[in-house]
């Protein structure tokens, strides 16, 4: 996958705005550093304790609970248990690419849901009802959406998982950014699971707790999708990892101390993005619903790559090409930097967004 393997392999620079969460946190950081490990394996499909923790913090059935390793391995999973080769799934434009990738490879066809720049990246009911119409089994979003950061509220939700269910089809809604948009915003923390009994929701520890080496992800289905979830996790991964099942459970018991970390990023970078976006006419940006990643809008006619690679060849910047998600006139970059930092990356971009001008007029 292309995106996947520049975000791993992509040469470093001294400003990496390409992020979309916080920076790894240590064991120290929630009082795990000296946790008893142990590579006993607690529990035929997840650790009975983790699956309880996910349960009571989203407030869902726990035997509708499926750990999985990170949120990328229940994006897999769960368009395969949603739908069956051959089907049609639609999948939101712009779209982060292994959730394209995985469609393809599970032999779905993909019909495209757009969401717009223009229209702030909303979606549509009629376009859903469109794709519903042309044979659509399951339906594809994010929330908040990658990589424009955007919120589809509870009854937005409610809407779409209601028309889906009218054509005998599954919402899956990536949440792995939407505890953003309760430490951040105005919004209770909530899960597209319990809206509507056809909606798979699917999260973890990483974007916006700091936990992606744990590799701790679930969704959350109805019993007869969780079920048809674990028979697949029996195809990829059979057992979930002991030790970061207990790593988990002591990160749920201490979570206060992971949220405030990202409250604080979020709320030191913030305003400086917001006063950089006020000062640089070049440049559109959006609203922002708490994630540490913002959307930036190019001038006409530049390209997010030629952008991204002045700035590393000449900046020592880099951010995430909007090329990769299909929006090849944004750039995608993370806020959760020191302030003296972001201040001075953001005026990077500044100087390369007039480099390039100037060279293609």
């Amino acid at each position: 996958m292309e995106y996947l393997r520049w975000a791993k392999l992509h040469r470093r620079v001294r400003f990496e705005l390409t992020g979309s969460g916080v920076p790894p946190n240590e064991l120290a950081d929630f009082d795990a550093k000296h946790l008893p490990i142990s590579l006993q394996v607690r529990g035929a499909y997840g650790d009975p304790d983790l699956i309880q923790a996910i349960s009571r913090r989203y407030g869902f059935p726990d035997k509708g609970v499926v750990p999985v390793p990170g949120a990328s391995s229940a994006n897999f999973i769960t368009l395969a248990a949603a739908t069956r080769p051959g089907d049609s799934v639609m999948l939101e434009q712009p779209v982060y690419e292994p959730i394209s990738r995985a469609a393809s490879f599970l032999g779905r066809r993909v019909i495209p849901l757009l969401r717009s720049p223009e229209r702030a990246f909303t979606v549509r009911l009629e376009d859903v009802a469109q794709g519903l119409n042309q044979g659509a089994r399951a339906v594809f979003l994010t929330n908040l959406h990658n990589p424009s950061g955007q919120l589809l509220t509870q009854d937005a939700v409610e809407q779409i998982a209601g028309a889906c269910a009218r054509a005998g089809a599954t919402l899956i809604v990536d949440e792995v950014y939407l505890d953003a948009a309760h430490l951040n915003g105005d919004q209770p923390r909530w899960t597209a699971a319990t809206v509507a009994d056809n909606i798979i929701a699917i999260n973890s520890l990483t974007k916006v707790y700091g936990l992606g080496g744990l590799r701790v992800g679930w969704l959350l289905a109805n019993p007869d999708l969780a079920e048809r979830a674990r028979e697949i996790m029996d195809l990829l991964s059979v057992e979930n990892a002991a030790p970061s099942a207990a790593i988990a459970l002591r990160a749920f018991a201490g979570l206060e101390r992971l949220e405030a970390r990202y409250r604080s990023l979020y709320r030191e970078g913030q305003p400086i993005y917001r006063r950089w976006l006020d000062g640089e006419p070049l440049v559109q940006g959006y609203a922002s619903h708490g994630a540490v990643f913002e959307c930036v809008r190019l001038p006409a006619g530049l390209k997010s790559d030629d952008l991204n690679g002045l700035l590393v060849g000449r900046h020592d910047t880099q951010v995430v090409p909007g090329s990769f998600f299909g929006l090849d006139d944004h750039i995608r970059a993370n806020i959760g930097h020191p302030p003296e930092e972001l201040d001075e990356a953001l005026t990077r971009i500044s100087r390369a967004l007039r480099e390039l001008l100037a060279r293609t007029t």
